[in-house]
């Protein structure tokens, strides 16, 4: 089984590398497992909530503008517009493609990433999605093949992306060097989804 607290903790040491410290407080075994029995959490991601603690983890900047993965107890929240049109209720599930095995674990700039948890393998992985919100139809687009390959993507990013960031110019892309090796670490760590994340 995948090792989600050892990668989480080196996402954290390269954010705070960056100068985006994250405060870890612990969450509580009966909020995780009750976000496990509501939306059929895969083992892995339970390692994730239990591993990022009672809040979420943000990286700035994200793909777009900032990538926030959630901590269990904001995982209702994140759910709604998606599963149901308020807190607590889930009496719908967004119209135009949305599943109801789909779980939304991160945001960033008003995109969801979540897992389809119905594609969890034997060992508790899941593969990570995510869709682009206002075109009228939740496509999937595969985000990282596991869980694990987000983080080490994820990770990737910081190290190569967020040095470069100028608050003050948000729109400057990356030199083409940069962009190279992002483009290169990806692909390494997972092929299959490294379309997602070019720039």
């Amino acid at each position: 089984m995948s090792d989600i607290a050892a990668e989480l903790e080196r996402l954290r040491e390269a954010l705070a590398a960056q100068g985006q410290e994250h405060v870890v407080e612990p969450v509580s075994a009966a909020v995780v497992e009750e976000m496990t029995r509501r939306y059929g959490l895969p083992a892995v991601y339970r390692q994730l909530l239990r591993a990022i603690g009672w809040h979420a983890l943000g990286i700035t900047p994200g793909p777009f503008q900032q990538l926030v993965l959630h901590a269990a107890p904001e995982l209702d929240r994140a759910q709604v517009g998606f599963r149901g049109p308020r807190l607590g209720d889930e009496s719908f599930i967004a119209p135009h493609g949305w599943r109801r095995s789909w779980v939304v674990i991160a945001a960033d700039a008003g995109d969801p990433y979540f897992l389809d948890v119905a594609k969890a393998n034997a060992d508790g992985e899941c593969p990570v999605y995510t869709a682009m919100h206002g075109t009228g139809t939740w496509e999937p687009i595969l985000a990282a093949s596991s869980l694990e390959q987000f983080l080490r993507i994820l990770t990737a990013w910081v190290r190569i992306v967020v040095p470069q960031y100028d608050p003050h110019n948000p729109e400057e892309p990356l030199d083409e060097a940069q962009a190279r090796r992002l483009a290169a670490e990806i692909e390494r760590i997972d092929a299959a989804a490294a379309a997602h994340w070019s720039v």
